[in-house]
């Protein structure tokens, strides 16, 4: 349904200022008119019947949980995934045709899409809290559309009536054996005995369905454990370590060139190469991986070393803070309300000496907790720096071995492929391809083939190694360098507080003396 008796509309800033000054509570409606509403204090925004034709500037109102958009004419979903707090969007009665922009709202329970132009469902992976779908009144004519919907375990509510779907013989059996865990379906309660009976009709489909999401859950986790895994190999700089044997060869254009012509003996080669190859990588890779635990195991006793003296030396200060605030009160009675003068000054002096005293001792602590840092912080840097260190030498020592048995490799190439030129000069080899035929007639281009193809295996070598020892040393100077800045932060704030505290008791002591 459309309503066009006013021009199109984009939802601008006016427009929404009008929207929550109307929802508001009469007590405070004239307040909100004057000063205005901060649009995260917003959860629930009404933009229904207001002609809008598209979705815009909503960025500010990123705690909204209710929106209402439906009785608009908008054609398409869009500029809301940055709402994450979502649970409930209305968007029924616009033009919209296709399902899309609701990504990253996992927390969005009810979703109503009803009387549109859908006549696909998809584009909903990311609603994993959905609990109601209303898509009644669109498009949709294909059965087949709703086994989308098994996707989502929580779905409890389906409203799809009124589109032509609902007409084929075997729309409900269909629906009530696919979705599992519907309790209302076209506005009707799910009968148990139903369900069993639709279960039953389409056993051979659900098994089917069954096997399928088991490999896709199968993959869904092995890319989960993957992403996983990548993201330790990232932190420990060794990412794409157990794909450079197959990246050396694989993207490497020039061996790919000189292969055909001795296939089975290069093969041969290449496949003793990758036992040896892979033993030093493994062990390598589990090596840093080890390291790189102990790194940041290192990192970590640090931090709760500095946490436990700044914790101490916290509480310490609060103690001899608790007690000045004593005597202070007790000081300042005095001064306000005795009549004995000598009483008076007595106090004044006294407060005025504890004041110093308090000021003396907590920077005092301030100081110590301050050399107490560099102590941690030398034995830390001590201690990291050889950590380190040691993964570089670590790094460096396995790549050059891994440069050995490439120049162990190309030699035996060199070999092997210059044996087959000899013998295809001499005719003694079968029919060559073209390409391979025109590379064989030039001794030049072969070897500069050759060559190139082990300077090639080479720049991963470099890549990988410069990758590891770049990332440990920018390891190394960050973690240190945030280690004194976030010190120097601290001190900073912390002597600041002192200040502060101390300028505001001896205020109170003048405010007082000033009222004798």
């Amino acid at each position: 349904m459309a309503f066009n008796s006013v021009e199109p509309t984009v939802i601008d800033e006016e427009l929404l200022r009008k929207a929550v000054n109307e929802q508001v509570s009469q007590e405070i409606a004239e307040i909100a008119r004057k000063e205005g509403i901060n649009p995260t204090e917003c959860t629930s925004l009404r933009l229904d019947y207001k002609n809008i034709l598209q979705i815009d500037n909503l960025w500010a109102f990123e705690n909204l949980t209710k929106l209402q958009l439906d009785n608009n004419i908008i054609e398409r979903v869009e500029n809301i995934s940055f709402l994450k707090n979502l649970q409930w969007l209305d968007l029924s009665f616009n033009n919209i045709t296709q399902i899309e922009g609701l990504d990253n709202l996992t927390k969005l329970t009810d979703l109503s899409l009803y009387n549109n132009r859908i006549s696909k469902m998809d584009n909903m992976d990311d609603l994993v809290s959905l609990q109601v779908l209303s898509i009644g009144n669109n498009n949709l004519s294909q059965l087949e559309n709703f086994a989308y919907l098994t996707r989502f375990e929580n779905l409890r509510v389906l409203n799809a009536a009124g589109n032509t779907v609902c007409k084929i013989t075997n729309y409900q059996n269909y629906i009530l054996a696919h979705i599992r865990g519907l309790k209302y379906l076209d506005y009707r309660l799910v009968d148990e005995s139903a369900v069993a009976a639709a279960r039953e009709q389409y056993i051979d489909d659900l098994i089917a369905m069954e096997e399928e999401d088991k490999v896709a859950t199968a993959g869904k986790e092995a890319k989960v454990k993957q992403a996983a895994l990548d993201s330790i190999h990232e932190a420990s700089h060794i990412i794409g370590i157990d794909a450079l044997f197959d990246d050396m060869f694989g993207a490497d254009p020039d061996f790919r060139r000189l292969f055909p012509i001795a296939r089975e003996a290069i093969t041969e080669l290449k496949d003793e190469y990758r036992l040896k190859f892979e033993a030093i990588s493994v062990e390598l890779k589990n090596t840093v991986l080890k390291k790189h635990g102990e790194k940041q195991g290192e990192l970590s006793m640090f931090k709760t070393c500095v946490n436990e003296a700044k914790s101490e030396r916290d509480q310490e200060c609060l103690k001899q803070i608790d007690r000045y605030q004593n005597t202070k009160k007790k000081m300042i009675r005095v001064i306000m309300f005795s009549r004995d003068t000598r009483e008076v000054e007595e106090a004044l002096k006294l407060l005025k000496d504890q004041t110093q005293a308090l000021s003396d001792v907590l920077m005092g602590h301030e100081m110590t907790l301050v050399e107490q840092f560099e102590d941690v912080a030398k034995e830390f840097e001590r201690n990291y720096t050889e950590m380190c260190g040691a993964i570089v030498e670590l790094g460096q020592a396995a790549f050059a071995r891994l440069r050995e048995l490439e120049n162990e490799f190309h030699e035996r190439f060199t070999e092997t492929v210059l044996t087959a030129f000899d013998r295809f000069n001499k005719g003694d080899m079968d029919e060559l391809e073209d390409e391979i035929r025109d590379i064989m007639t030039d001794k030049d281009t072969l070897v500069n083939a050759i060559n190139g193809s082990h300077d090639y295996r080479f720049s991963k070598f470099d890549y990988q190694e410069d990758t590891l020892v770049s990332g440990v040393q920018r390891d190394l100077e960050k973690d240190i360098q945030a280690a004194h800045e976030e010190e120097i932060r601290r001190n900073r704030d912390r002597v600041c507080e002192i200040i502060s505290f101390m300028e505001k008791c001896r205020l109170d002591i003048e405010q007082a003396e000033d009222a004798i």
